[in-house]
């Protein structure tokens, strides 16, 4: 059981960088194709997230709260709205 926490734990750490380089591509990059490699980035390390934190609940591992904890917080952040103005403001308007 030591081995299958082990591998949940890297799985956790892995998953934490790889959604953290998808949502800097989403947030940092203006490129339409990097922001549509950042999402899919994003995407598919929940879904292995997902199917990992499957796999740990089948055999009632104790690294099933560090993945769910991690993704929720990869998601609460991609969803988290940066200020921005109301009205974009032009030039030579008074």
């Amino acid at each position: 059981m030591l081995d299958l926490e082990v591998w949940l734990l890297a799985l956790t750490y892995t998953g934490v960088v790889l959604g953290g380089w998808g949502i800097l591509w989403v947030r940092a990059s203006n490129a339409p194709m990097l922001i549509s490699c950042g999402r899919g980035i994003f995407l598919m390390t929940l879904l292995l997230m997902g199917a990992t934190s499957l796999v740990a609940a089948s055999y009632r591992a104790d690294g099933l709260i560090y993945l769910g904890l991690s993704a929720g917080f990869l998601v609460m952040i991609m969803l988290w709205e940066s200020p921005q103005p109301a009205l974009p403001r032009t030039r030579g308007t008074t």
